[in-house]
């Protein structure tokens, strides 16, 4: 089915159709663009490898794979009112948005494609790489051993987060991290190794 077929069915009847069926691409959407802004921001640290990337049914990095995964339903107009009527939220709307959850994903994509999280230096930061992902976890936001990229305190959720958020706190524009951190000892230390 065509693109513009499918972006004029109601919700019910979109919902039928599979995503591969959708004919979706990051290609000639502004989601290219931003992709190539990261690029950019990477080239300006001096950081040669370039994530490759996918449309995914949600932001992820796969466990370990250096890739990163950018939900398809930002790749369509029609497919993020949908989300937005189904989950009541559009995860990477905004450029902003999108650009900020790039940075921590792509982070993830750094640890793994250098197996940093191998390293002793980055186990006495960030801690245990192997420990499991909690089922919940209490933010303490007044603590200042974590850097605060994503909302509730998402560095603090487990080591890999913590490393993927240092590194965009790090990768991000202007981000000032060496004033803001400036008293933090622990988190300034992160962003250092970085």
């Amino acid at each position: 089915m065509s693109k513009l077929k499918w972006a004029e069915l109601d919700n019910e009847s979109l919902l039928k159709i599979r995503i591969k069926d959708l004919g979706l691409s990051i290609q000639e959407t502004p989601l290219e663009s931003y992709v190539q802004i990261v690029h950019q921001e990477l080239d300006s640290k001096e950081l040669i490898f370039k994530p490759p990337y996918y449309l995914a049914d949600e932001w992820l990095c796969p466990d370990e794979e250096p890739i990163i995964g950018i939900p398809f339903y930002l790749a369509h107009p029609r497919l993020k009112k949908l989300e937005m009527e189904m989950i009541l939220e559009v995860e990477g709307e905004t450029k902003e948005e999108f650009l900020q959850l790039m940075r921590h994903e792509t982070g993830h994509v750094y640890n793994y494609a250098y197996k940093l999280h191998k390293k002793r230096e980055w186990k006495t930061l960030f801690g245990d790489f192997t420990k499991d992902y909690p089922d919940t976890y209490v933010p303490r936001p007044y603590s200042r051993r974590f850097v605060r990229h994503l909302d509730n305190c998402y560095a603090q959720y487990h080591p890999d987060e913590d490393f993927a958020e240092t590194f965009a706190v790090w990768l991000t524009p202007d981000s000032n991290w060496k004033e803001v951190y400036k008293g933090w000892k622990k988190a300034l230390s992160k962003l250092e190794y970085v």
